[in-house]
């Protein structure tokens, strides 16, 4: 399999020590190169010393030589620069179009690596690696929780980059949509961004200073004040609501969403979606949580205060932090090119608790600890973006397994 000999060559794998071109070159490997995961040869910038003299230039691998000739290499002057062809059966000479002829070794990927790669495979949702990481070297399964974490921020930073756009770049609107989203807290986290890109945000600016009309807008928005369901109970203002709705739909020509869009099923009272979007309402009335006050914020604990006086219990107000607080803050540092802001999103994301879920729990099960909301968001990064996909090839877990089986 032509992906495992790409693992060997990029994690050196193979042996150190005597290795011969197919001509009976010796062959010293001082740097594999650069893994290229574009167009052109697989690595970049190897450093090899061929029978004496020292190469730099690019690695390509392929299982047979045959396939240099199947993909078209010999015609390509992009893999003119190719210094080393590794192979697992070399079944031929290669040249490049300039008509020079490539050095070949042969490599086999070792029995360890292709049983443990096998195995990782097939293996339930409890993938067998989990076990041996959990003798992993503090430090290195610190880095490696730190790189996976930083790797969440930079996706979540990439929907925020696509919610810009939706928002002609208005970071304030920006930060209303991601903040809706937290507040589906998973369940309805879809519907409430689908709801928050349907709001007239200026708009309702000119709102802002009458409540009833802010929540007649919202839970107008969502379908909810002219659904029919009696078992919708809005309290007392229903009626008020509607009549407001009506006037700023008219206002603002709007089309609510489908009511069929929320989950009410296996969700608290208190999590449910009309809750949430007056706890919305009110925070949007008040004009606090915004994304100029985050930037300002001195610490984490400034920012929850933010969200007082809407009976928010602490484990959720932590869940918005996390969920939206922290990768806005993230996604601005990024946007304004500041080490700053982006380092502080990480601070206050290391000094929120973790969280409590399947991933976690299975982190957890196998030994491993979680000292932070950090760690967790790692956890979910691994077994989401790695484990789920069988990418064990690109997780430092998978290599210490196929390493040491």
């Amino acid at each position: 399999m032509e992906r495992l000999l790409h693992y060997t060559w990029k994690n050196r794998l193979m042996p150190s020590s005597g290795i011969h071109t197919v001509d009976g070159k010796e062959v010293r490997i001082l740097s594999v190169g650069l893994h290229n995961k574009d167009a052109g040869p697989d690595f970049f910038n190897a450093d090899i010393i061929i029978d004496g003299e020292d190469w730099i230039g690019n690695v390509e691998i392929h299982t047979r030589s045959t396939d240099w000739y199947r993909h078209g290499h010999d015609h390509d002057p992009a893999y003119d620069n190719v210094i080393l062809h590794v192979v697992e059966q070399a079944d031929g000479e290669v040249v490049t179009s300039s008509g020079r002829t490539v050095p070949q070794i042969e490599v086999q990927v070792p029995d360890r690596v292709v049983s443990g790669y096998e195995q990782l495979q097939i293996a339930d949702s409890h993938p067998p690696c989990l076990s041996h990481a959990a003798s992993m070297a503090p430090f290195l399964l610190s880095q490696w929780l730190g790189r996976l974490c930083r790797q969440r921020l930079e996706r979540k930073t990439a929907d925020i980059e696509s919610r810009l756009q939706y928002c002609d770049h208005d970071w304030e609107h920006a930060f209303f949509i991601t903040l809706a989203r937290a507040f589906g807290f998973g369940i309805n986290s879809d519907a409430f961004e689908q709801w928050a890109r349907i709001i007239p945000y200026r708009g309702a600016a000119k709102h802002r200073d009458n409540t009833l009309q802010i929540e007649a807008l919202f839970l107008g928005q969502a379908g909810f004040l002219d659904s029919g369901d009696k078992a919708l109970d809005l309290g007392k203002d229903s009626a008020v609501m509607a009549q407001e709705y009506r006037f700023l739909s008219n206002k603002f020509s709007l089309t609510p969403l489908n009511v069929h869009s929320w989950r009410f099923l296996r969700t608290r009272p208190s999590n449910f979606p009309t809750v949430r979007l007056r706890q919305l309402a009110h925070l949007y009335c008040e004009g606090r949580v915004t994304l100029s006050a985050i930037v300002d914020a001195p610490n984490a604990d400034a920012v929850a205060r933010l969200f007082e006086g809407i009976r928010l219990p602490q484990a959720s107000v932590n869940l918005l932090l996390l969920n939206a607080v922290v990768p806005m803050l993230y996604a601005y540092g990024a946007y304004r090119g500041s080490k700053k802001l982006k380092d502080k999103a990480l601070l206050w994301l290391s000094q929120l608790p973790p969280e409590a879920n399947r991933y976690t729990r299975l982190w957890q099960q196998a030994g491993l600890p979680l000292g932070s909301a950090a760690d967790s968001q790692a956890v979910v990064q691994q077994f989401t973006r790695l484990c789920e996909r069988r990418d064990c090839l690109r997780c430092q877990l998978g290599y210490q397994y196929m390493k040491n089986h």
